[in-house]
C-alpha cells in the first residue's frame, strides 16, 4: 500500500465519529425503506428481534460500565482497571456487540451485512490511530499495557477492580446519553416497522 493511501486511511480513521454518522444515516434509510428479510409475526421474526434486544442490553450495560471508568479521566490517565484490564477497547467491543444486535433487530440481511462488514473493515483502523496516541501521551506505560492485554477479544482471567472507585459524576451523567443509544435504536426499529405496517412509510426495496 502507497504512502499517500496509507495516509489517507487514517486521516478518514481519525473522523471516526463524522464518518460513523454518515454511515448511521445510510443505514437508517435502508431500514426505512427496505421490508425485514422474513415474514412479520414467524418464529424466526421473533427470535431475531428478542436475540437482537439481548445483545443491545449486553452492548448499552457494557459501555455504561466501560465509561465509567474513563469518563473525566481518559484524557488525564492510562485506565487499566475494570473492562479495561481484560481488553484495550472494551467500548468498540461492545459496539459491535451493539451493530450485530442492531443487525438482528432489524430482521433484515442487507442492514446485518452492511453493519458487520463497515465494523470489521474501517474501525480496526481507527483503533490503530487511538493506540498511536496513547502510546505517545504515555509512552512505556502504554507499551506495557499493550504486552499485558488484548487488544479486541477479552481475556476474562485478567480482570481486575476495585471495591471502590471514584466517579466524576458530571462527566459521567453526560456521557450515559451516548451510552443509552443502542437501546433508542431498538425503539426506532420497532416505530419503523409499525409505520411500514401502516402504510405511513413506502417500501421500495422488498428484501429476500
Amino acid at each position: 500500500m502507497s504512502t499517500s493511501v496509507n495516509k489517507l486511511l487514517f486521516n478518514i480513521a481519525r473522523q471516526r465519529i463524522t464518518v460513523s454518522r454518515i454511515f448511521g444515516v445510510l443505514v437508517l434509510l435502508l431500514i426505512l425503506f427496505t421490508t425485514p428479510s422474513f415474514s412479520r409475526d414467524s418464529l424466526t421474526d421473533t427470535v431475531l428481534g428478542m436475540s437482537g434486544l439481548f445483545l443491545l442490553t449486553i452492548c448499552s450495560v457494557g459501555r455504561l460500565w466501560a465509561l465509567l471508568y474513563i469518563s473525566g479521566y481518559k484524557k488525564l490517565e492510562l485506565i487499566t482497571e475494570g473492562p479495561y484490564s481484560m481488553v484495550r477497547h472494551p467500548l468498540y467491543v461492545f459496539s459491535l456487540i451493539g451493530a450485530i444486535g442492531i443487525g438482528l433487530a432489524s430482521k433484515n440481511i442487507l442492514v446485518l451485512a452492511a453493519l458487520v462488514i463497515f465494523y470489521l473493515l474501517y474501525y480496526p483502523l481507527t483503533i490503530i490511530v487511538e493506540e498511536r496516541k496513547l502510546v505517545d501521551k504515555f509512552d512505556q506505560g502504554y507499551l506495557d499495557y499493550i504486552k499485558r492485554t488484548p487488544r479486541f477479544l477479552p481475556k476474562l482471567s485478567l480482570y481486575k477492580g476495585n471495591v471502590q472507585y471514584q466517579i466524576n459524576a458530571d462527566v459521567y451523567v453526560k456521557k450515559m446519553i451516548f451510552g443509552m443509544w443502542f437501546i433508542w435504536i431498538y425503539i426506532i426499529l420497532n416505530i419503523i416497522e409499525i409505520l411500514q405496517q401502516s402504510g405511513h412509510i413506502p417500501v421500495f426495496l422488498r428484501v429476500p
